[in-house]
């Protein structure tokens, strides 16, 4: 129950870390901060109902791509109603404005590769979550916000306020607490055995 309490606490630094540094980002509004948190609950719910399924074989080819090709498959079915419906409207003033612009088979061509690239860094994460715990994943993920955020810094020469600074530190520290706990929990389970 005490190491349970620890993680806890780990990864709410981790978090914290991650929402003070997003909170204080120039183009901050708190109707983007929202949906990201809601995407972070969504995508931690997945993972741990998609390791949970990969621990309990559902036939012989249900193998951790076929379920994330399911999963996308499924996804798709749910979110292009809703994305007809709030962004149907505006999507053909959008598109032919865009047309204008550039050439329609350029927008092809980097629309597929752009969702290719992106399914391929999931299918990557969910084989990774095979051979993880989920709560490590979901923390390695949150940590790789972080990450993202501290290279735009670097390469794009963005700006980091002080109360950007500070929540990166705190989530790059929380990262490595929990990574030390994790160590230390298999080194005790292993002089357990």
């Amino acid at each position: 129950m005490h190491a349970l309490r620890l993680l806890f606490y780990r990864c709410c630094a981790i978090v914290f870390g991650v929402a003070l540094a997003s909170v204080s980002e120039l183009s901050f509004t708190w109707m983007a901060f929202g949906g990201a948190m809601l995407s972070n609950l969504a995508f931690a719910i997945r993972n741990i109902c998609s390791r949970a399924s990969m621990d309990k074989p559902k036939g012989e080819n249900m193998t951790p791509e076929n379920l994330f090709g399911v999963l996308t498959v499924m996804s798709f079915c749910f979110a292009l109603p809703l994305a007809l419906i709030m962004e149907g409207p505006v999507a053909a003033s959008v598109f032919a404005a865009s047309v204008a612009k550039a050439p329609i088979d350029l927008m092809l061509k980097a629309s597929v590769a752009t969702g290719l690239y992106f399914y391929t860094y999931n299918e990557v994460a969910m084989l990774a979550l095979n051979n993880v715990n989920p709560v490590t994943h979901a923390v390695a993920n949150t940590i790789k916000r972080v990450v993202i955020l501290l290279a735009c810094v670097i390469f794009f020469k963005t700006p980091m306020t002080p109360m950007c600074q500070a929540g990166s530190a705190i989530a790059i520290a929380g990262g490595y607490v929990y990574s030390l706990a994790k160590g230390k929990e298999k080194a005790d389970a292993a002089k357990k055995e």
